[in-house]
């Protein structure tokens, strides 16, 4: 029947939406090692921090694709212990994380909790959740709270921290339609102990769920991508006849670790270093690479395992090495191209493409609402869930004679005296409606969008300051025309090597739309030479402000005491902010 078909309809469509809901945990490691520095614009930068801010902007530009998508955070080697698995008493929110790692970024000395009864301990987690800007404000105080004295006595490796961002997806997606994926920063330098069984069972768990584990590596030698792999591998439905490129978690340990077969305790997995071959190393440098490395071939049998990758960053900017995989499109969307006729000079005209490059972005304004109040009490009336009782507020606009304003007679102007005006600069230029008819019939059914080059300007000329009118569009060749490629190449090479700006008239709209004046910029990029359009002020757009000079006054000293003390009292004091 109709509604049963309805019905179906719904469900798939409501499937489908599901199906593009996202849900990511970043593991972040903040282990002493990750305080070194890291090459950067930033003169401070550090591995840490920047790891820290390519997990906020992947947050944020989850948020931006969707408000369905859910993210979480969890942090290593921390001295306080907080997840789902182990909650503290007195974190209500990410407030209070935020503020424990203010703390210690101050210098103030924290407790270090190394209680073994605790599950997971010195893990920080955030939780998966729809993203807020408290999450975001929160990480981005997170800052190590170990040093070389306790790190080693510090539990929550980067295996701790997998195995919780594991459970907490399961917990959170479980029978649900999301995309999961873990995402670990690490420059793996801190020793890990891992349960072999355990781990395995983890990533079997992470199979079943199809998440898959992103490692960006800090310093590491070697990037692999697996997805294409293991993809192909169950496709076939066949195992791999090279049982050493894909080695069960359980059985991956260092080179002098016994094997699951060889022993009944439990593996000592990679980055444990046995006493013998500490004394073997002279120089603590050589431990630390010799359990990156053994680290390294953890991480990548992992990926290997999940279908993931490993990310290699060894100098590069981490945020733009996470892009690779995970590429930002906040804010971005594809602009639409436009077939325009291009008139260059007199009987020269070449069809080309206008596209929009910038777009102004408005926040949704708020809707106004009127509170009732009682007329006898004046107290505001609420109904009987307790709420305000409020009704809808519409705006209405009237017009009057300027002049008479002026001489203080409000005299309206009625619907039938008005007409429709063009603005031209600054100016309006009333058009009857018996014209605005006339010129509407004279461009219908014809297509009037074109950009006509009146002259040239020196770019010396063109003030930067007033080049904010308006969007700005990029002028390119035919689609299907090598020739009009060919000239507007050429021109913006013209125009480049002798310091011209193309000045010009643009119509963007079909019927006869206004016109704007503006500029055509040269711009030479790695695919290319293109044409830049800009729209250009008139005279008195342009507005000129001057700053009175102030008197010089000195008070006495009492009186700048008094201002400064003015002043401290609204301050905000360090924990509230």
């Amino acid at each position: 029947s109709t509604d049963q078909d309805e019905a179906a309809r719904s469900t798939v469509a409501s499937i489908y939406n599901m199906a593009g809901k996202e849900a990511v945990v970043f593991i972040l490691d903040t282990s002493p090692s990750m305080n070194s520095p890291y090459p950067s614009k930033d003169s401070e930068s550090t591995r840490l921090s920047q790891s820290k801010r390519a997990v906020i902007n992947a947050i944020a530009d989850q948020s931006w694709r969707s408000k369905t998508h859910e993210c979480g955070c969890i942090v290593l080697k921390t001295g306080l212990t907080h997840h789902h698995m182990a909650v503290m008493d007195g974190i209500d929110d990410e407030n209070a994380l935020g503020y424990y790692f203010r703390k210690v970024a101050r210098g103030k000395k924290v407790h270090v909790d190394l209680d073994d009864d605790v599950h997971f301990p010195n893990l920080i987690e955030f939780d998966l959740n729809r993203i807020t800007p408290q999450t975001l404000r929160a990480i981005s105080h997170v800052c190590s709270t170990s040093d070389e004295s306790n790190a080693d006595a510090m539990q929550g490796d980067l295996c701790d921290g997998l195995i919780v961002a594991a459970d907490s997806l399961y917990q959170r997606t479980n029978g649900k339609k999301f995309k999961r994926k873990i995402v670990l920063f690490t420059d793996a330098e801190h020793k890990v102990s891992v349960d072999g069984s355990q781990l395995q069972t983890v990533l079997d768990g992470l199979n079943k769920m199809e998440c898959e584990v992103l490692i960006v590596g800090i310093g590491f030698d070697e990037e692999k991508d697996f997805s294409s792999t293991a993809k192909s591998s169950d496709d076939a439905g066949i195992k791999q006849e090279d049982e050493d490129d894909f080695e069960q978690p359980d059985t991956i340990t260092s080179n002098d670790a016994p094997t699951a077969e060889e022993t009944d305790c439990d593996i000592k997995e990679e980055g444990v270093v046995d006493t013998e071959d500490m004394e073997d190393f002279k120089m603590e440098s050589d431990v630390r690479a010799r359990v990156k490395r053994e680290n390294q071939m953890l991480l990548m049998s992992i990926a290997k395992e999940t279908g993931g990758c490993v990310l290699a960053t060894n100098g590069a900017d981490i945020e733009d090495t996470l892009q690779r995989k995970m590429p930002s499109k906040a804010g971005r969307k594809n602009a639409q191209r436009y077939e325009t006729d291009f008139h260059i000079a007199p009987h020269l005209t070449v069809s080309v493409r206008l596209a929009k490059m910038t777009e102004q972005c408005n926040l949704p304004s708020l809707k106004k609402a009127a509170i009732q109040f009682d007329p006898d009490s004046g107290d505001a009336l609420r109904d009987g869930a307790g709420e305000l009782m409020t009704h809808d507020v519409r705006a209405q606009t009237r017009h009057f004679e300027a002049e008479q304003l002026e001489a203080g007679i409000e005299k309206e102007v009625h619907l039938d005296m008005r007409v429709e005006a063009y603005r031209y600069g600054c100016d309006l230029i009333p058009v009857g409606k018996m014209d605005l008819a006339g010129i509407d019939a004279a461009f219908a059914g014809g297509t009037n969008r074109s950009i006509e080059l009146i002259g040239y300007l020196d770019r010396k000329d063109v003030v930067d300051s007033g080049l904010l009118m308006g969007p700005a569009y990029c002028v390119v060749g035919g689609k299907e025309s090598n020739k009009s490629r060919s000239a507007v190449a050429a021109l913006a090479q013209a125009m480049d090597e002798m310091g011209k700006v193309g000045f010009c008239r643009l119509v963007k709209t079909k019927k006869g739309g206004a016109p704007v004046i503006g500029a055509l910029f040269p711009i030479a990029s790695d695919s290319g030479r293109y044409l830049q359009f800009l729209q250009l002020p008139f005279a008195d757009d342009v507005q000129h402000f001057q700053n009175r000079d102030l008197d010089p006054f000195t008070g006495t000293d009492e009186q700048m005491q008094t201002c400064e003390d003015l002043i401290d009292s609204f301050m905000l004091p360090d924990g509230d902010f």
